[in-house]
């Protein structure tokens, strides 16, 4: 029975030899969608009659002794893994079956397109630096496929599991459909790999290790002039796991790296080990991992790869304008889904070339003589004559000596169904014809572009020899192609989506290794879209547990709706209104994180820091006080606080009987002591007065207000002094919150800022506002300022308070602004004359979001839902009216 079983296996590998010849190979889970399970206990002529129907299936042998399985290498789950040139992958470096060592590298872009002219030449002339001491053969490919948002669910599910609250975990899940649509249908993310191979003179007598050394200092240099470029360098490949995940992520489009590789891991070591042993699991090639499970190449046009088709096209020679703008390669590479760019270098000899050069001139000058000047021939001669010597000026000696190179670009184009392929290719042939750049096909070539699309530095030399064209150092360093910035935070918030090239923008501001702080300064003029942005921002940091604080004076019922649906504290303050911030009140603190931190310490008089602050509030009451009233108030507070057992000591604050602290004096309390002065207290008096007798009797009483992990205090009812009075005193309120727990992360916003650091305000609370805006990052929060008024941001000390603020916030947002205040603005952040006119033409919802030395076109998007919580458009605000059964 065993030798009837040996010979089974011995006409199978006989038949796999015939096949390995065949177009399309498949594994029997696409032919029949059975697990790998199902297939493993087929026997051995059932899987010889499937080879003989050209379906190519996983052998299943049953367990051999260890001497049988010496004899012959195991058979691979699916024979399209000899189309894959890869022998091995060791310590990040790719063996190629033609025997190169390859190192592929993941290249991070920057927003090139947004860049003023003078940084856009300098970041052309520091790569044009790196392509001097680049390798002299080297590939970057551009692979543009649809946001993968695995990792994004995951955490939003993970918070919606945790949530407590049913309000707010619904609107979370709302969330969830907002990003699923997103990333389905919009949002689309492009890697930059640069691959480079060992120079053929370093191979020569050198082990493993000496190549792997000679390949880190060339990826070492690398890293350092492209850096100098403004562009990070992610080092994926310095494991075999790594790298071989770079590959997955680029034939099998449909699934990705973090969640499906290490199933398919997991398939292939089982399918070995249950076929071979332990010993076949030793013998897995590493492109197993990897390989789609189906490649058919039958088709003269284009490639199948599982269930996506191919079709691979270079960018003709003769089309490639003469004369090109710093980073033209972005019309081809920002084309949308599906379309990936590969850019091939090689650079030749220069002697060799400017001898050859020479040849050519001269031999064309010749050809020249006597034709009719009249003619095509003749201008194109000419051109050709003129191109010549441009070349052998530009590698002939002097101080700005060029090195030359053939370059090609090379484009794929993929798609879920042949019929959205073709639609495809056509839509973008005809977008780059409209710029006069032309596209062939790679007909009847189909393992030649399969191998050209590989990230291993070598284009098929048939494909190359069609698609090169000869360039300089200069002209080369004009392709800079690095150029589509993304913002993909993994643990960030939604924001929207890139306008520049339709990327997922998420961002994680609390992320203290890529933002200084969490601060952000939104600027918009009226009807920009602040109070969505607001919002928006602002309902997303709750569903990532961060405490959210708003403060509004100005229409602030536009906040109301949402804040209902959050579950939110929605705080109305107006006179003879009922709820209270008690002005008098020293707030408890939890200390607790404080104590385990940093242990216990000495701790400052609570008492002497409430009153510095009542002493701002008081002085936003009656902006003229005189010293003499300032220190007769020092002195009623003082006593004031001693009727109720508080002094300077801690421990007063304290009711022991009840572990609480005791209860708090009231402004009537303190309006009493001052009327027993014997003099100097009229306009204090008259001042308090009102809150004690008057329209604002009702804070004449202790806090009544629920604390929640989302409140909004509208004080836009309260007018002049007061509402500046009001608003310092909510933002002292929340400010103490905040400081209570230094590891919990919390969220300040306070809309219309320049009430309290413009001309209505004063210096003591401007100074106050500043310092919050300085010092929240320690405490873990963040300050986020809003304002549509930028006379009176800057109007205080001469701007003193305003451009603080904005130096201390690591990120801005730009609405649509006037042309005076988009003037300022752009002198104040040094915008580009491009990102200027942006500004200026923003339509609501959208704007330019600056931080981390990019600025970035955004589109604020949202929710059918959320947008009906919080669009303040009165065209929105009547639909609603009328579906809710209004006349």
């Amino acid at each position: 029975m065993k030798m009837k079983q040996l010979r089974h296996e011995k006409k199978i590998y006989r038949e796999l030899e015939r096949m390995r010849k065949c177009r399309t190979f498949e594994s029997s889970t696409d032919r029949t969608g059975q697990e790998p399970d199902d297939f493993l206990n087929m026997s051995a002529a059932q899987r010889l009659r499937m080879i003989h129907a050209e379906k190519m299936s996983v052998p299943k042998a049953e367990r051999k002794t260890p001497d049988a399985k010496a004899d012959q290498l195991p058979l691979p789950t699916t024979l399209a893994v000899d189309f894959l040139p890869i022998k091995k992958i060791k310590n990040g470096t790719i063996y190629t079956d033609d025997g190169r060592y390859v190192k592929v590298l993941e290249v991070l872009p920057i927003n090139f397109l947004l860049k003023s002219r003078e940084e856009q030449e300098q970041v052309i002339y520091d790569f044009e630096k790196f392509l001097r001491i680049a390798p002299d053969n080297f590939q970057i490919k551009v692979l543009a496929k649809k946001t993968d948002i695995s990792s994004y669910l995951q955490r939003l599910n993970e918070n919606i599991a945790c949530e407590p609250d049913e309000k707010c975990r619904a609107m979370m899940e709302d969330s969830r459909k907002l990003l699923i649509d997103l990333g389905q249908n919009e949002a689309i993310s492009r890697r930059f790999f640069l691959a480079f191979e060992a120079p053929k003179q370093e191979l020569r007598m050198q082990t493993e290790e000496e190549i792997e050394r000679v390949l880190c200092r060339m990826r070492d240099r690398v890293l350092t002039y492209l850096q100098n470029c403004g562009n990070r360098v992610a080092i994926l490949g310095s494991t075999t796991e790594e790298t071989a995940k770079i590959f997955y992520d680029l034939l099998n489009r449909t699934r990705n790296s973090s969640v499906d590789f290490s199933r398919r891991v997991s398939e292939v070591y089982r399918y070995y080990d249950l076929n071979y042993g332990k010993a076949g699991t030793q013998q897995i090639p590493v492109k197993e991992y990897v390989t789609p499970k189906r490649l058919d190449f039958r088709h003269s046009d284009y490639l199948q790869m599982d269930d996506i088709y191919y079709q691979t096209f270079y960018v003709r020679a003769d089309s490639i304008p003469a004369r090109v703008g710093a980073g033209w390669t972005a019309c081809i590479i920002n084309a949308g889904d599906g379309v990936d760019v590969d850019l091939y270098v090689e650079k030749k000899d220069r002697s060799r070339y400017i001898e050859r050069i020479g040849r050519r001139l001269r031999w064309k000058g010749s050809s020249i003589k006597g034709m009719d000047q009249s003619t095509a021939e003749y201008d194109e001669l000419s051109d050709r004559i003129a191109s010549g010597y441009y070349l052998k000026n530009g590698l002939s000696g002097g101080a700005n000596t060029n090195d030359f190179y053939y370059f090609a670009l090379i484009v794929t184009i993929s798609a879920p169904s042949l019929e959205a392929m073709r639609q495809k290719a056509q839509a973008y042939i005809d977008y780059l014809k409209s710029m006069e750049i032309l596209l062939s096909p790679c007909d009847y070539e189909q393992v030649r572009a399969f191998h050209t699309y590989l990230p291993l530095a070598r284009c098929d030399r048939k494909i190359f020899s069609r698609a090169k064209r000869n360039i300089l150092t200069e002209g080369l360093a004009a392709c800079y192609p690095f150029s589509s910035y993304e913002m993909s935070d993994p643990d960030g918030i939604i924001l929207g989506s890139n306008e520049l090239n339709g990327s997922l923008c998420m961002a994680d501001f609390f992320n203290t290794s890529s933002y200084k702080n969490a601060n952000i300064a939104i600027m918009g003029t009226s009807g920009a879209g602040k109070t969505y942005t607001i919002q928006l921002l602002a309902k997303r940091f709750r569903e990532k547990k961060i405490q959210t604080f708003i403060i509004a004076p100005d229409k602030g019922h536009e906040y109301k709706r949402l804040c209902d649906n959050m579950n939110g504290t929605y705080v109305k303050f107006s006179p003879g209104g009922s709820a209270c911030i008690n002005v008098m009140e020293i707030r408890k603190k939890d200390d607790s994180a404080n104590h385990v931190i940093d242990g216990a310490g000495r701790e400052a008089s609570e008492l002497a820091l409430k009153v510095q602050s009542l002493h701002v509030f008081f002085s936003l009451l009656i902006p003229t006080m005189t010293a003499e009233e300032d220190q007769i108030l020092d002195e009623a507070l003082i006593l004031t606080y001693e009727k109720y057992g508080i002094t300077h000591d801690n421990a007063s604050l304290y009711d022991v009987a009840a572990g609480t602290y005791k209860k708090m004096p009231v402004l009537s309390d303190l309006y009493d002591v001052l009327k027993e002065m014997p003099e100097g207290t009229k306009r204090l008096c008259l001042m308090l007065n009102r809150f004690v007798h008057g329209s604002f009797a009702s804070l004449n009483q202790q806090t009544n207000i629920r604390e929640s992990e989302y409140m909004v205090f509208d004080v836009s009812d309260i007018q002049g002094e007061f509402l500046t009075a009001l608003m310092y005193t909510v933002l002292e309120y929340v400010y103490a919150r905040a400081k209570e727990n230094r590891t919990k992360k919390k969220a300040i916003i306070v809309d219309e800022i320049w009430e309290l650091i413009g001309s209505k305000s004063n210096a003591k609370a401007a100074e106050i506002v500043l310092e919050i805006f300085k010092i929240i990052r320690g405490y873990g929060g963040a300050a986020i300022a809003a304002t549509q008024d930028l006379n009176d941001f800057f109007s205080l000390e001469d701007g003193k308070y305003g451009k603080g603020i904005i130096n201390n916030c690591k990120t801005k947002i730009v609405l649509n602004l006037e042309r005076d205040e988009a003037q300022a603005v752009q002198k104040l952040l040094s915008l580009s004359a491009e990102e200027y006119k942006e500004i200026l033409h923003f339509e609501r919802g959208h704007g330019l979001l600056c931080t981390g030395g990019n600025n970035i076109p955004v589109w604020f998007r949202s929710s059918a839902l959320e947008h009906q919580l919080i669009t303040t458009d009165r065209k929105d605000l009547e639909q609603m009216y009328v579906q809710m059964g209004g006349a």
